[in-house]
């Protein structure tokens, strides 16, 4: 899970800056008592310049504070620590978003927002009392311009501490290594085979975990387990599973498609894996996740035959059609 620091839900509602200051403090003691805030709590590096006060934004607010370790830890976090929604911003082509008439586009709930149509799961964080209430627990966001309009999403909000809290605590922690992320993608999927073979390979164990990729390899095994979890037996697809297959198998830029004839015949040893179900069977997988970073792949065995309840995952790691 990863928290977002909704920037436009600060309006310069607070009558003076020590109001804010405190709720500030309270917000840096629970980041610093869990792990998953200090790693997964996203800003922006323009919150910095967000208006607190009618007349002093969110840098000049810690500048008045006579607590000169709350100003430390504060600029720490400004400054250096993040981490920051512009060293991991997720790419969306139609890059427009909008709340309650807002642009929120470049801050923490445009952030949220793609995440959230990218199937990743993402919380906002707001500030309350405002002229525009974001004090909701789901924040409408609207994506394109108002004259045209691609969809909408509705966002999950916090805007208590103690809520952020509670969310935090009850969230798994972040995978740290490829290990970590096998088992946590197993805890979380239950549709899904995946065995300790993609961790173990050469191909993988070699390279240096990456959040990035291991985001973006969640989001793909979430594809796969929503598409299995509406799949009746005998094989037959309910309309979510239909849905993942137009959205994601589909079109020229489809998250997931097979590899081309000439691949298939240039890579099939590459590409042909033990099956963990059966130490006598190997299974020829071709077909692949999209993961644009590094240029990483994943391997699984498609089609599903009818009478199978989960897909196995069979590789992660770098391309292997590199020619």
């Amino acid at each position: 899970m990863r928290w977002y620091i909704n920037d436009t839900s600060l309006q310069g509602q607070f009558p003076n800056s020590s109001d804010f200051l405190q709720l500030l403090e309270h917000l840096l003691s629970c980041r610093s008592r869990l792990p998953n805030l200090q790693s997964a709590l996203y800003i922006t590096r323009s919150i910095t310049q967000a208006q607190i006060t009618p007349t002093e934004t969110f840098r000049q607010t810690i500048s008045t504070s006579n607590n000169p370790e709350l100003r430390r830890l504060v600029l720490q976090w400004l400054d250096r620590r993040g981490p920051f929604i512009e060293d991991d911003r997720h790419i969306e082509d139609d890059d427009y978003f909008e709340c309650h008439g807002h642009d929120v586009t470049d801050n923490g709930l445009g952030e949220a927002t793609r995440r959230t149509k990218a199937g990743m799961p993402a919380i906002s964080f707001s500030f309350q009392s405002g002229a525009t209430d974001f004090a909701t627990d789901s924040l409408p966001v609207y994506h394109g311009i108002p004259e045209e309009r691609i969809g909408s999403y509705d966002i999950n909000n916090i805007f208590e501490i103690s809520a952020l809290e509670t969310s935090a605590r009850n969230s798994r922690p972040a995978p740290k290594s490829w290990e970590q992320l096998v088992k946590f993608a197993r805890a979380e999927y239950e549709h899904l085979i995946l065995p300790d073979a993609i961790f173990s390979n050469p191909a993988l164990s070699k390279e240096p975990f990456e959040t990035a990729i291991s985001d973006r390899a969640l989001t793909l095994l979430k594809n796969l387990n929503d598409y299995m979890s509406d799949r009746a037996p005998g094989g037959n697809e309910g309309p979510k599973s239909r849905k993942i297959i137009d959205d994601y198998f589909t079109g020229p830029r489809a998250s997931f498609s097979g590899e081309s004839t000439s691949n298939q015949d240039n890579f099939r040893a590459e590409m042909t894996f033990n099956d963990p179900g059966n130490p006598e069977r190997t299974i020829f997988a071709h077909w692949h996740g999209k993961i644009s970073r590094r240029y990483f792949r994943m391997h699984f065995e498609w089609p599903i035959a009818a009478d199978e309840t989960k897909i196995k995952i069979l590789y992660l790691g770098p391309k292997i059609t590199k020619s």
